[in-house]
């Protein structure tokens, strides 16, 4: 038994926008028509939100009172809070523009049936590889999100058992620190449970909201691959051109035009939306990776493992940010390319003018726009240098 979305029959439409649909469809939060949510849903995400938020609280908690006690144990609390608390600001995020963010994936998959529709084969093959990539990597990022989790549990499942009865301490699977009642019996199961629920709570809205940047750059690609496949067979040299050949390459020129004008102003309205929540990932996962392997440095033995998966997981999650980035600016520009290489020259006047336009605009490649950066694999790699650098100075003060 495997999950259905990795079976070969599965249908293609479904992959669109697969992960952040299913990942904040686990938490109550659904981007469809605002009068169509039950009370129940709703209810369950208030309740997640609550959980998270509580559960963060208790981690800082936890983090400064064990500061000046046993900085390992506070270093070992704030870096999973690192990730909650920006987890839960993305999740308040979307939650608050649900909406905006509902009218953008209809209007990409408005865009995309568009163009499964015309039965290009070679329009098809790449629709398909961008799809099942979208969906296959962003629950990677889910599947490692969930390990992590489980390996937390496992640490202090064997920590208390390695205790045995005599030393024995109720300890939570993330560093919190609840009222004195809930580290005993018999609230213990009941709240180990809750701080459990968090991190899942954390794995799917972070997989959702990263889910959600990964898949549309990999579909406004496509989009872009598309424009790139019409260019080339509408500028295809005709022999002995009529004057009706020269009119409808300029339609079809003009169309193209269009079509690459209205997928920047959609990329613009996701910068909008997803320009915050991206820049506070960004800060947040350098901080998380970098503690993560301060952590590495200061545990031996099984404590590893955990914070081998946790770092890997975060890495995983900003490679996906800055290779569709690349993914989508490298499409961009290719359709200047492809212009300039096409036979241009043969056709008239009008025609070598409209395609001077289109190389003109392709050399200004479309990305989301962040404050201070586009996510790309160069920025991929100044944050693993960045991060680098904080371990290297951590590790000359300890």
């Amino acid at each position: 038994m495997y999950p259905r979305f990795l079976d070969r029959n599965y249908p293609l439409a479904k992959h669109l926008f697969f992960v952040p649909r299913y990942s904040f469809g686990l938490l109550g939060l659904r981007f469809d028509d605002a009068k169509s949510q039950s009370w129940i849903s709703l209810a369950w995400l208030v309740f997640n939100v609550v959980n998270l938020a509580h559960c963060c609280q208790a981690e800082l908690v936890f983090g400064w009172h064990y500061l000046r006690i046993s900085p390992v144990d506070a270093m070992d609390a704030f870096c999973p809070l690192a990730c909650s608390a920006t987890t839960l600001f993305k999740l308040a995020w979307m939650w608050w523009r649900r909406q905006e963010v509902f009218a953008l994936m209809e209007h990409i998959r408005r865009l995309t049936e568009q163009q499964a529709k015309r039965g290009d084969p070679r329009k098809n093959g790449v629709r398909r590889s961008y799809y099942l990539t979208a969906t296959r990597f962003g629950m990677l990022v889910f599947t490692l999100g969930s390990i992590t989790t489980c390996a937390f549990v496992l640490r202090s499942l064997w920590e208390m058992w390695s205790r045995g009865l005599a030393e024995f301490k109720f300890d939570m699977p993330f560093r919190m620190l609840f009222p004195d009642f809930a580290h005993r019996m018999p609230w213990f199961p009941l709240f180990y449970l809750y701080s459990t629920w968090s991190g899942q709570v954390t794995v799917y809205a972070f997989a959702g909201t990263d889910g959600f940047f990964f898949g549309f750059t990999l579909y406004v690609a496509f989009l872009l691959r598309s424009l790139r496949v019409d260019l080339q067979d509408s500028l295809k040299s005709v022999d002995n051109a009529t004057p009706r050949d020269f009119d409808l390459c300029c339609r079809r020129l003009a169309n193209i035009v269009d079509r690459h004008n209205e997928i920047a102003r959609i990329v613009r309205r996701f910068s909008g939306i997803m320009a915050a929540p991206t820049f506070v990932h960004f800060v947040s996962a350098s901080l998380v990776i970098a503690t993560s392997v301060i952590d590495i440095l200061l545990y031996s033995g099984y404590n590893i493992i955990r914070y081998v998966v946790y770092m890997f997981t975060v890495s995983s999650a900003i490679f996906l940010y800055c290779y569709g980035g690349t993914e989508m600016s490298t499409e961009s520009l290719s359709l200047g390319e492809a212009a300039y290489s096409s036979d241009w020259y043969g056709w008239d006047r009008e025609t070598r003018r409209r395609v001077y336009l289109i190389i003109l605009r392709a050399q200004r490649p479309i990305t989301v726009d962040v404050p201070f950066f586009a996510p790309s694999l160069p920025v991929f790699a100044a944050v693993i240098k960045f991060t680098g650098s904080i371990v290297a100075l951590a590790n000359t003060i300890m």
